[in-house]
């Protein structure tokens, strides 16, 4: 390949710069010609002559040659780029505004699935089911149908536009404009569901977008599925019998029903119901049920209790409360148990005993309890609740270990429990607040009535808005002060800290300590949490029994707290 050299000199009688090009003028067009645009600039500003071996110019006289050249490359690449920037954006609005109209047909379509799921299992509610396979497959649309309503509100809640979204009424001005933007820094930014003292970020613009509708088309396919495949679930519920109460309202069902526990209660059925005792336990099964506090095993046993086979078929129910069993003797306990179900008709004398703990289980009492219990008739069974997992050792049977529960399911009762009768797709933004506020809940159901009962008798956006910023102050307060979830804490005398979250500005503390619960027949105090929360009750500071929470469910116990009111 040719070597060129391009040289300029100084020659004081001419003109100040001058370029000399030596060498075959002809190869060099031809190497020039192939390149970019600067190449083709250059090579006119030389304007090589095939036939000079060396040729002169001056900078002068070229000088207008090369700006008219430049000038229309420069035209044509800015008219290049314009055009082509007009075509994509023409082509994304088309792609955008098919996206938009696919999204909104499958919300529809997910919804008319929601309406003829609730149907089938409002149907199924209506009935006594016995077929373990029919059970199994409806527990499944169950679980179908929570996760379908959080991927709708889910999806219309990221569908709503920065700083609007309906909803509520009630407020107005500067404070509803910075409750606005409060709430789109907050769907930007929120709390972790691991630790809210940390924050997570969450996808936001065509990202979001796109998992949004990927979400959203999975759940249809997969909701569309499970129901198209229930045909012979429905002809086959059409033969049980139906059961006898009151007309169904999801929302008054669940404020008389234990709420996401179908599975464990029908485990706790089948396992009562069995006549013959299991290898090696004499004549008296015992069934484990372990959990966290608050998390619903009272609720759960209570509730077994009341069914109707459950009662046919035992003789007598009885239920012993207490912290422990290590000063008891088989007369004592017998003395302190309650008596919750006796039918002297029942056939064989079975016997249901039922222990709620708080901890663990002395081993020597345990065993000196069972000795004197197990010689009962055939059939009759115990059961155990406690915190502590050491109690799974005295079961005859795996123990049955109650979770919290998962965010679709819980989500569905806060919906329910906070909106009521109301539709929430005619208050969007009141969804998206009530959302986050479920997912910082963490599954605690006292949370969740609690909440709810708060935002009923606050139904307006700014007062959702800012009942939802002292929830999370509260977790992030206790969660920093604790450095754990403060409703996770084992530890007795932890104090938690609250305050009221309707005013704008609380002005007094509200220390909680240890829960307790009593029973619905016991006295209770007359300044409750909720009226504290709200501004309702304002008692001087000082330290108060106050009741916590009201169950709406059976057996309706009191959750009362010791709290002391501080100055803030």
């Amino acid at each position: 390949m040719m070597k060129w050299v391009l040289v300029f000199l100084y020659i004081p009688r001419r003109p100040a710069s001058m370029l000399v090009v030596t060498g075959a003028a002809s190869n060099l067009q031809r190497s020039i010609h192939a390149a970019n645009p600067l190449s083709r600039l250059v090579l006119h500003f030389l304007n090589l002559q095939e036939e000079s071996a060396a040729t002169t110019y001056t900078l002068k006289e070229s000088l207008p040659k090369i700006m008219g050249f430049a000038a229309e490359i420069f035209s044509s690449v800015v008219v290049a780029e314009l055009v082509n920037r007009c075509m994509s954006f023409l082509f994304a609005k088309c792609e955008n505004k098919q996206a938009t109209a696919t999204v909104q047909e499958d919300l529809q379509l997910l919804r008319r699935l929601l309406m003829r799921g609730d149907t089938i299992v409002e149907e199924a509610e209506r009935r006594h089911v016995a077929n373990r396979d029919m059970l199994r497959q409806l527990s499944a649309l169950r679980d179908a149908a929570y996760r379908g309503y959080y991927v709708l509100d889910t999806v219309r809640c990221r569908a709503l536009p920065r700083g609007g979204g309906g909803g509520g009424g009630g407020g107005g001005g500067s404070h509803s404009n910075e409750e606005e933007e409060e709430v789109n820094r907050r769907r930007a930014f929120a709390l972790s569901r691991f630790n809210p003292a940390k924050r997570v970020c969450y996808p936001s613009g065509e990202a979001d977008d796109a998992t949004s509708s990927g979400e959203l088309r999975k759940m249809v396919c997969s909701l569309e599925a499970m129901i198209d495949g229930m045909d012979g679930f429905v002809v086959l519920l059409m033969s049980c019998p139906p059961l006898y109460r009151e007309p169904y309202s999801a929302h008054l069902f669940m404020d008389r029903c234990m709420f996401g526990r179908n599975m464990e209660r029908e485990r706790i059925v089948e396992f009562l119901l069995q006549t013959e005792p299991p290898p090696g336990a004499g004549n008296l099964g015992v069934l484990p049920i372990v959990g966290p506090a608050h998390i619903g095993k009272s609720t759960l046993v209570e509730h077994v209790c009341h069914d109707v086979k459950v009662c046919s078929h035992f003789s007598l129910i009885m239920v012993f409360s207490g912290n422990e069993l290590k000063d008891e003797t088989a007369a004592s306990f017998r003395d302190k148990c309650v008596i919750k179900h006796q039918n002297d008709q029942a056939s064989k004398g079975r016997v249901l005993i039922v222990v709620e703990l708080l901890e663990d289980v002395d081993e020597e009492a345990w065993k000196r309890l069972y000795s004197s219990e197990r010689s009962m008739s055939q059939g009759s069974k115990m059961i155990i609740t406690s915190r502590s997992d050491k109690i799974v050792r005295f079961g005859t049977t795996q123990a049955l270990r109650l979770k919290c529960l998962p965010i679709e399911a819980y989500w569905y009762l806060f919906r329910t429990a906070a909106f009521g009768s109301d539709d929430p797709g005619q208050h969007p933004k009141m969804v998206s607040l009530a959302l986050e506020m479920a997912i910082l809940m963490q599954g605690s159901f006292m949370f969740a009535y609690m909440g709810a009962a708060l935002l009923n008798t606050n139904f307006n956006t700014q007062s959702w808005s800012r009942i939802l910023t002292r929830v999370r102050q509260y977790f992030q307060k206790n969660a920093s002060l604790i450095g754990e979830y403060p409703d996770d804490i084992k530890v007795k005398d932890y104090p938690r800290y609250t305050w009221n979250v309707i005013k704008e500005k609380p002005d007094k503390y509200f220390m909680l300590h240890d829960i307790y619960q009593r029973d619905s027949g016991q006295e209770v105090p007359d300044i409750s949490f909720l009226d504290l929360q709200a501004g309702r009750a304002q008692p001087p500071p000082g330290k108060y029994e106050i009741l916590f929470m009201r169950s709406p469910i059976p057996p309706y116990f009191n959750y009362i707290c010791a709290c002391e009111i501080r100055d803030m």
